[in-house]
């Protein structure tokens, strides 16, 4: 997935400025897609430049929300319904888990503790984030699939985190 197809996804839905999408990839998006400020105002300068979405007038604060053009709308119609899903991913829990043996047990399970905190904290939100939807709203009816499937992949990610807490609470002291 692009930087592009996630603002214009987020616009699409309503009228956002750049700082209400940072806002949107601090909190909901998190376990979708990581964006920085200095990534998400270059893209959408070049978004409005190729007439995808425009600015409207200066809202509160003086933040200037964008709207999806129909040109915008027609090219996020044609990446949800003429390509595939990229399935690659970055996951730093995992490549850290690999890399576990080279410190203490005791450490491993700081780690591991750290992470399953983690995980339960995101998971409520996203479970409260789920209560609020309006499912007379079509949007609000496309989030839920998003939402459900961070549900259950904070789930998941949950009950690896229990698993290999205890796991790792049987490796012998001093095994790196």
């Amino acid at each position: 997935m692009s930087l592009r197809m996630a603002l214009l996804t987020l616009i699409a839905g309503a009228p956002r400025s750049g700082y209400d999408i940072g806002q949107e990839f601090d909190g909901v998006l998190k376990f979708v897609w990581h964006a920085k400020p200095t990534q998400v105002y270059p893209e959408l300068k070049r978004l409005a430049g190729e007439d995808l979405i425009r600015e409207q007038d200066t809202g509160s604060r003086g933040r200037k929300p964008y709207e999806i053009t129909e040109k915008g709308v027609a090219e996020l119609r044609a990446w949800l319904t003429g390509t595939s899903a990229d399935h690659s991913q970055r996951n730093e829990t995992a490549l850290r888990s690999f890399a576990l043996w080279t410190v203490s047990p005791a450490e491993a399970g700081d780690f591991l503790r750290e992470e399953l905190e983690y995980h339960r904290a995101r998971l409520r939100g996203m479970r409260a984030l789920k209560n609020g939807l309006d499912l007379s709203q079509a949007q609000d009816r496309a989030a839920l699939l998003g939402v459900e499937l961070g549900i259950r992949r904070l789930e998941a990610m949950v009950s690896w985190a229990e698993w290999a807490i205890e796991n790792v609470a049987a490796w012998p002291e001093g095994s790196q």
